[in-house]
């Protein structure tokens, strides 16, 4: 079937996260085809390769589903966003997960986190609500860009705002944002089983971090500098402040099940909610990460459960912390070895107008798990 094959229904976002590889495959490829792909002339969603071909997206393109192709087509010029919010959302899960033994590994292919996102753990609500805000923050941003043809910025918030303030400028448009990453993203969930609940509870909880996160941005007016006057606007947090946020709540995230009112007059629809596992917690909120069951350890290779182990990664000899070679290497040991590095160094500026540096050889200790 070539490089590009269907994703399972049980994860969009696994099914997402294939077009953020996909600029990449089609640079590679010369011939300007691939799966689902022509080289021509187009304005909608155009993506560029390495030698400048125009490649748009053809309603048989099979990573996607009829309805996100729908959406696609009709919000042109909204893929290449969709593909940098997915890039952006797997470089902040490898940022946020740096120092731990599941530090967020991909590998190429569809399947870019691997069976991972095939469990219900932590690190699969993270991976969901991660990759849902990364695409709401994209998308929302490039409203307020004039990168999509189909939305502009957010311009409700006009007129008196306060005493020395008042509305106006660009406002990133959060709205189109959610939307737009709620039919897209959700649609790739099929079923009515505790996978599906979580997954759409996940996603959600991407977005509503996105929203909630927004500030209020400002540019003063006035004679020589002064700030009589303030005009203001709604401005998209730094993906790196909704990483943090959700890194938050993946420590703090709830085990759930089923919801059971005890009763048989319950309909379908009321029973589809999650609860706590232990009826001592509160239920879920929509800003709280969802998982229902445990997590490997992420010790050791397993290729069953799909986990690379840390034998090899580079630790912390001196710090206590998930980063620590104790806790790290998961009580096995570690090796130390010394490599000797040559940097740039004691660069200096000469008018006009180049930079001279020395090369400094210096030695570094390297600590890495056994």
């Amino acid at each position: 079937m070539g490089r590009w094959t269907l994703l399972p229904s049980w994860v969009s976002a696994a099914l997402l996260l294939a077009l953020a590889a996909l600029p990449a495959a089609l640079a590679a490829n010369s011939s300007g085809r691939w799966w689902g792909i022509v080289n021509v002339a187009s304005s909608t969603n155009l993506l560029t390769d390495s030698k400048s071909l125009q490649l748009v997206l053809e309603p048989s393109l099979q990573l996607l589903s009829r309805k996100q192709r729908r959406l696609i087509r009709q919000n042109p010029g909204i893929l290449h966003s969709v593909s940098g919010g997915l890039q952006s959302a797997v470089r902040e899960c490898k940022w946020q997960f740096r120092n731990r033994r599941w530090n967020c590994p991909t590998a190429p292919g569809p399947h870019l986190f691997g069976k991972i996102v095939n469990r219900g753990c932590r690190e699969t609500a993270f991976i969901f609500a991660i990759t849902s805000a990364g695409v709401t923050h994209s998308v929302a941003r490039s409203c307020s860009e004039g990168s999509i043809e189909s939305c502009t910025c957010d311009y409700r918030r006009r007129g008196p705002g306060g005493p020395d303030w008042h509305w106006g400028g660009c406002s990133d448009n959060i709205d189109f944002g959610r939307l737009f990453g709620r039919e897209f993203v959700d649609s790739g969930e099929k079923g009515r089983d505790l996978r599906f609940l979580m997954n759409l509870h996940n996603n959600e909880a991407g977005r509503t971090t996105v929203f909630s996160e927004m500030r209020q941005e400002c540019k003063c007016h006035g004679m020589s500098g002064s700030c009589t006057v303030r005009t203001c606007w709604m401005r998209l947090p730094t993906l790196r402040a909704v990483g943090d946020v959700l890194r938050d709540r993946f420590d703090g995230a709830s085990r759930v099940l089923y919801g059971n009112r005890g009763n048989n007059r319950a309909s379908r629809a009321e029973l589809l909610r999650l609860e706590p596992e232990d009826p001592a917690h509160k239920p879920p909120s929509p800003h709280d990460l969802v998982y229902f069951e445990k997590s490997p350890n992420f010790c050791t290779y397993s290729g069953r459960l799909g986990t690379a182990g840390t034998a090899g990664r580079a630790c912390n000899s001196s710090s206590p912390a998930l980063d620590g070679c104790e806790l790290l290497c998961c009580g096995r040991g570690h090796r130390t070895r010394t490599q000797r590095v040559t940097e740039r160094c004691n660069c200096t500026f000469h008018w006009c107008c180049h930079v001279s540096c020395r090369n400094c050889t210096h030695t570094r200790v390297l600590h890495e798990c056994l």
